[in-house]
């Protein structure tokens, strides 16, 4: 046994001799490279790091791509209409009737590259967004914008300070033990194709801006997928079971498709395993029909996209024209319109429960290989998925051209005249990668969670709520705002074919609630793995739950974290200090800060906290971000627009001032003439003061809970404020906002409530129930809302804690002597947050697109006059998509001027 035991032994000394051996002679064979700084990944964030690295004066970078196109989603993804904020009142993403409001202005790399897209467009189609597409994005074609991404790079290539290394991937990396931690130092890359090593990379900083975390993963880094319980977060969205949500279940991917119409019809080929059944969104198939099909899940499907067998097309139901059109055929110098088929009608490819001949493929190359998730895939297994996704929606392009064109009522709205692009130089003429929505997410120093960005005081919906979030992370870098939006997740089958028929994607429960974040900024701590040095995340591989990873996705803030990592990494290797310990030093975040809204050589400033109202070009911009982030600007949840040209009156000045003392170590800041200043001019002035000043530093109580609290640090998302971790002091209603009827109202006055029929009566109130007038009773709606009433049970007065209300545009009125009267209103409601309410007195508008939090109201007097014995109070106004909460109105005949 001894003999044995021994002979296997030298065979294993032998076995890690021989491979000690082999790996020392490959490395030395393979071209080795050093560099101060490697990104890996070409997608827009590492081409964003790439360039503000660069910027900040790294000497060395390095950036490795899997492809050869430049911008990820912009581009070799071929997203080619952009999800962006664009301002205040601008069409976008960022309008202000949208629900999914992210009404910034442009800033940052984001702005710069956006800028010379719709330069290069109006100059060749004669617009900035020459798609004029339904929601308003600016579109390009992606091919022209990876030019431009490149352009952009260009001067940095060639100065020899960015070195670019195409179609290589990460297979190993080099590690060393620190004191507590793993460091990684290299990484071996292998051409796209093979899994042999053919480059050799050392370098003092890493970022991963891959899309599947690739340099995560093969560093051993920890990392989380799929979706998380609410036990891991305290996510109130999180399912708190999960055992219908599989690993493999995430956001969807999409093969996405560039049209471009032809010059005569050019249907393709039937694809492989067509089903019409998949698309039974527009489908041929009759409603009867459709609803004879038996899924094995939950799946309603929504919107049916059904064209009738008579009668005109509606415009939802042609909307795929629309909605995506990139170049409009009016304004293109051919005059062929091009679009892009995304994700609507079924296109998207859910990640679970996969297709039989999948399962089939995916098993072969590896046992349990079809049930894990696609990050944690190899190269060969992802191709699988991706040649069935690219195949799907090929067969919708087919659907299109065939069965909707054969029942659409006007054929000039056809796809059957539009063909694949050309432009990506594909052999199957599709983007070279898929959309990807949802990576892995590297575990970070900070994970963060849906709470975080949301009051939770309010109701569960999906209007963006205009005011900061709940907690503004000490070591925000830059803004952002979404909705935390999953597609359909779930894949549901036909009960009589299962796996191997035709299937849909639906929305699993908790998985898009549609919910808004609050105006949020993102944290330094969710680049900085919680396990390992050397290494930083960017792109989609960062420190958040799933939920709020669906909420930060988009084209801008994936150029946003690109830059935030490229220049975190530039202070850490020009001052010699880890990124991990850049929040916890004030003096080095401010250098971060100062490279992305500061450093005015080169490059458009980031906006750093959320204002509403800010735009780059404003000459306080600068100022303002950074005294805000500092904590030096009195904050109120709900001042979203900052107004710097606003007057700064004497109370705000003092205490903006004594804000400022208690970050810096100074006895006295320096005086200036403070009179007559506007409040960004004195915020230029007071940052000019005190930018030089010695920062006083945090004070660190201990080195797993920086601020004693007794919640970890991992688990704190304000590293510096003991106890919970709510930074919004609970706001006192001021005389105006309690709802309370005042003292002083004449006895004279008629008192109005407006409360549902099961509300008992008051004694100094008439009821309005929302009937329509009677003249018999003498006030009354036009038409009838007595079934939109509500009482909170909220407060003690009734008159406050009901109201009626409308999303639309409704009048009451009540008969009068002709004259002038002194109305007063109250709207509001004791239990939610309201917003955008407008009521207009005699056509006088008194309250106009006005918000309230729970328990919060708005009383407005106005005298109005009444000359046809009807006093008329509108309240909301059409399409408004929010209510307008009306609980009392007093009025009088007002009083005489003497």
């Amino acid at each position: 046994m001894k003999e044995t035991l021994s002979m296997k032994n030298k065979i294993a000394l032998l076995i890690c001799f021989f491979c000690f051996f082999s790996e020392r002679e490959i490395q030395a064979e393979l071209p080795q490279k050093t560099t101060d700084l490697l990104i890996v990944g070409g997608t827009e964030s590492g081409w964003a790091a790439a360039i503000q690295a660069a910027r900040l004066g790294v000497k060395s970078v390095t950036l490795v791509l899997d492809g050869t196109w430049l911008g990820g989603q912009y581009t070799e993804q071929a997203l080619a209409c952009v999800d962006e904020n664009k301002g205040p009142g601008k069409v976008g993403w960022g309008v202000d009737w949208h629900p999914m409001k992210r009404s910034f202005h442009r800033s940052g790399l984001f702005k710069e590259l956006m800028d010379r897209i719709e330069a290069f467009n109006t100059e060749k189609y004669g617009s900035p967004m020459p798609g004029r597409p339904f929601h308003g994005p600016s579109t390009f074609r992606p091919a022209e914008a990876e030019a431009i991404f490149r352009e952009m790079l260009q001067p940095y290539i060639e100065s020899g300070q960015v070195r670019l290394i195409t179609g290589h991937y990460p297979v190993k990396a080099d590690l060393k033990q620190n004191e507590s931690r793993q460091q990684l130092t290299g990484l071996w890359f292998a051409p796209v194709g093979s899994e042999t090593p053919d480059l050799h990379i050392t370098a003092r900083l890493t970022i991963d801006a891959s899309d599947w975390g690739d340099v995560i993963q093969v560093s051993g880094a920890d990392f989380e997928v799929g979706a998380d319980p609410r036990s891991r977060y305290n996510e109130p969205s999180a399912p708190v079971n999960t055992d219908d949500y599989p690993a493999n279940e995430m956001n969807p991917i999409t093969w996405a498709m560039i049209v471009e119409e032809a010059d005569k019809d050019t249907p393709i080929p039937k694809p492989e395993r067509y089903d019409d059944r998949n698309f039974v969104r527009t489908s041929k198939l009759s409603l009867a029909e459709m609803k004879h099909l038996k899924w094995d899940r939950p799946a309603r499907l929504g919107s049916i996209l059904h064209w009738p067998d008579a009668g005109k097309a509606s415009p939802r139901q042609l909307s795929i024209f629309t909605v995506r059109r990139i170049v409009d055929g009016y304004t293109s110098q051919d005059h062929k319109t091009s679009i892009l088929l995304n994700y609507m009608l079924g296109q998207d490819y859910p990640l679970e429960r996969l297709p039989k001949h999948v399962v089939d493929a995916l098993e072969a190359t590896e046992p349990g290989a079809s049930t894990k998730n696609i990050v944690r895939m190899n190269r060969r297994q992802r191709q699988i998925i991706f040649d069935d996704a690219k195949r799907h929606s090929l067969c919708l392009f087919y659907h299109l051209q065939n069965f909707v064109h054969e029942h659409a009522p006007d054929k000039t709205n056809s796809f059957r005249h539009f063909q694949l692009s050309k432009e990506f130089g594909t052999a199957d003429q599709l983007p070279p990668k898929p959309y990807i929505r949802e990576s892995l997410r590297l575990k970070a120093m900070y994970m963060m969670r849906e709470q975080d960005g949301r009051n939770m005081d309010g109701p569960t919906k999906k209007f963006a709520r205009e005011r900061f979030a709940r907690v503004m992370y000490p070591d925000g870098l830059f803004a952002w705002q979404f909705h935390y939006d999953f597609h359909r997740t779930g894949r549901a089958y036909l009960k009589s074919e299962g796996n191997s028929g035709p299937w849909i994607d639906f929305e699993k429960p908790g998985r898009n609630t549609k919910l808004v974040s609050d105006r949020s900024v993102f944290p330094l701590r969710s680049l900085v793995p919680v396990d390992m040095d050397g290494l930083l995340g960017a792109q989609k591989n960062v420190g958040y739950s799933s939920i709020v990873s669906a909420a930060i996705r988009l084209h801008d803030q994936c150029v946003t974290l690109g830059q935030a990592a490229g220049a975190t990494a530039a202070v850490s290797l020009q001052q010699n200090i880890a990124p991990r310990d850049i929040p916890y030093n004030r003096e080095r975040l401010e250098q971060v800060r100062h490279a992305l809204c500061g450093a005015a050589d080169e490059g458009v400033a980031v906006l750093i906290w959320p204002y509403r109202d800010l735009a780059p070009s404003h000459p306080a911009f600068v100022a303002i971000n950074r005294l805000a982030a500092r904590g030096i600007i009195p904050m109120d949840i709900r001042k979203i627009d900052f107004q710097p040209d606003a007057p700064a009156t004497t109370e705000w000045r003092h205490k903006t001032r004594q804000l400022a003392y208690q970050t810096v170590q100074v006895a006295n800041l320096p005086i200036f003439p403070e009179e007559g200043l506007s409040r960004g001019e004195y915020c230029q002035r007071l940052w000019d003061s005190l930018k030089a000043l010695p920062i006083r530093p945090y004070s660190r109580v201990n080195r797993e809970d920086a601020d004693g609290d007794g919640i970890p640090d991992i688990d704190d998302p304000s590293l510096f404020t003991p106890g919970e971790p709510i930074q919004w002091k609970k706001k006192i209603a001021s005389k105006d906002q309690d709802g309370l009827l005042d003292k002083a109202t004449s006895k004279k006055a008629r008192r109005i409530n407006f409360a549902g029929k099961k509300t008992a009566p008051l004694t100094d109130f008439e009821a309005d129930h929302g009937h329509v007038y009677d003249a018999k009773r003498g006030y009354g709606w036009r038409r009838d809302l007595s079934q939109n009433h509500r009482q909170r049970n909220k407060v003690p007065e009734t008159y406050r804690d009901t109201f009626v209300f409308t999303r639309d545009h409704d009048t009451w009125e009540c008969e009068v002597p002709n004259g002038t009267w002194l109305v007063t209103v109250c709207v509001g409601d004791s239990g939610h947050e309201q917003i955008g309410q407008w009521v207009t007195v005699e056509g006088k508008q008194i309250v106009k697109d006005a918000a309230t939090i729970d328990g919060f109201f708005l009383e407005q007097s106005a005298n109005v006059t009444v000359t046809d014995q009807r006093l008329t109070i509108e309240i909301g106004k059409p399409d408004s998509g929010t209510n307008t909460c009306l609980n009392w109105v007093t009025f009088e005949p007002a009083p005489q001027k003497k």
